[in-house]
C-alpha cells in the first residue's frame, strides 16, 4: 500500500508533464499513441517555426497557484490554443529551451544558418540604410557555401540534421535569387513577347512557305534519283545480257567490252548536287541512306546494344520499369539505395 501511495503521489506530480516527457523520449509517437487535439495543449517545452522558417522557443505551463494554462513564444505571451498544433511535434528539453531563449540557438542548429537568422535587437533602430539585395544574397550564399566543408562526411543523425538545415538554407537562398532574377527579367520577357506577337506570325508563315517549296524540291530530286537508278539498273542488265550473249557465241574465254550506255548529261547550268537559282543562294542536294522500316526489333536491339546511347536508354527504361514495381526484368541486378529529396 505504501508503494502504491508513493506511486500515486509521483504520478500526481509528474502527470502534468507526462505528455511532454513521453514526446521527448519518442517523438515518433506524437499523433499516434500520444494524441494531439486542437484546444488541448499539453504542458511542456517546445519550438515552432516562424515566417523565416526558424525555430522559436515555446513554453506551455500552469503558473504556480493557477489553474489557467499559459504559453510564451520567444518570450511573448500568446494563447496556448494558437500555438499548440504548430509546436506539439517539436518537443525540446528545458535546457535547450532556455539556451534558445537566451539567443544561443539550438543544439542541432547549423552555425551558418543560425548566424543568418539572428533576430535584431528590437530596441535598436536600423540606421544602416538599404542594403543592396544582390550583395546581401551573395554574401549569404558565400557564407553558406563555406559551411559545406563541415559535412563532407556525415557519420551520425545529429550531424545529418545540421547538414539538412544548411541544405534547406542553400535551397532557400537559391530560390530567393531565382525569384529576384525572374522579377528583374520579367519586363524584358514581356517586351520580348510583344515583339514576338508582332513578328513571329510573319516569320512562321514565310518559313512554312519555304518549307512547302523545299518539300516539292525533295520530291523532284527523289524522282530524279529514281530515274537515275532505273537507268543504272537497265544498263547493268544490258551489260550482263551482252556478256552472256558473247559467251554463248564465242565461248567462255572470250573477252568483251561492256556496251556503253548513253545517259542524258545534266545541263551545264545545273551541276549534279546543286539547285542553282536566279535569286539567292544555290541549294545543295545530297543522297543518303535512311532507315525505312524495322523488320526485326530483337536483332536490331542486339546489334545496337553495345552503343553507349542505346545502353543509356535501356538503363533508363529498366529503372522506369523498376519504379513501376516490375520485378521480372532480365539482364539487370538491383540494390537498395537511399536518396535525399
Amino acid at each position: 500500500m505504501a508503494e502504491q501511495s508513493i506511486g500515486a503521489l509521483a504520478q500526481k506530480i509528474v502527470g502534468p508533464w507526462a505528455w511532454w516527457q513521453a514526446a521527448l523520449k519518442n517523438p515518433a509517437a506524437i499523433g499516434k499513441t500520444l494524441p494531439v487535439h486542437e484546444g488541448d495543449a499539453q504542458q511542456g517545452y517546445y519550438r515552432a517555426k516562424n515566417r523565416d522558417k526558424v525555430f522559436e522557443p515555446v513554453a506551455i505551463f500552469y503558473p504556480e497557484g493557477s489553474d489557467q494554462l499559459v504559453a510564451y513564444r520567444a518570450g511573448r505571451e500568446i494563447r496556448p490554443d494558437e500555438i499548440w498544433t504548430f509546436c506539439c511535434r517539436y518537443p525540446v528539453t528545458y535546457e535547450a529551451y532556455n539556451a534558445a531563449l537566451e539567443g544561443k540557438g539550438w543544439p542541432d542548429d547549423d552555425k551558418t544558418v543560425a548566424s543568418q537568422f539572428t533576430p535584431p535587437d528590437p530596441t535598436i533602430g536600423d540606421n544602416s540604410g538599404e542594403i543592396d539585395e544582390t550583395e546581401k544574397l551573395k554574401d549569404q550564399i558565400e557564407a553558406a557555401l563555406k559551411g559545406i566543408a563541415a559535412y563532407a562526411k556525415i557519420a551520425d543523425d545529429a550531424t545529418a540534421s545540421k547538414a539538412q538545415s544548411l541544405r534547406n538554407r542553400l535551397n532557400e537562398l537559391s530560390g530567393d535569387a531565382d525569384k529576384k532574377r525572374d522579377e528583374l527579367k520579367r519586363p524584358h520577357l514581356e517586351a520580348g513577347k510583344a515583339i514576338d506577337k508582332l513578328w513571329m506570325p510573319l516569320v512562321k508563315s514565310a518559313k512554312e512557305g519555304a518549307n512547302t517549296v523545299r518539300d516539292a524540291l525533295d520530291a523532284w530530286e527523289n524522282e530524279k534519283l529514281r530515274r537515275r537508278r532505273e537507268e543504272e539498273r537497265k544498263a547493268e542488265e544490258s551489260r550482263i545480257a551482252a556478256e552472256k550473249s558473247a559467251r554463248d557465241q564465242e565461248g567462255e574465254t572470250a573477252v568483251l567490252e561492256a556496251p556503253k550506255v548513253e545517259t542524258q548529261p545534266a545541263p551545264p547550268s545545273e551541276p549534279v548536287g546543286q539547285i542553282r537559282a536566279t535569286y539567292g543562294k544555290a541549294a545543295s542536294v545530297s543522297v543518303k541512306i535512311v532507315v525505312d522500316q524495322v523488320t526485326d526489333w530483337v536483332a536490331l536491339a542486339s546489334y545496337m546494344s553495345n552503343h553507349p546511347e542505346c545502353q543509356d536508354l535501356l538503363r533508363k527504361l529498366a529503372q522506369r520499369a523498376v519504379d513501376a514495381g516490375r520485378t521480372n526484368i532480365p539482364g539487370i541486378t538491383v540494390s537498395e539505395k537511399a536518396a535525399v529529396r
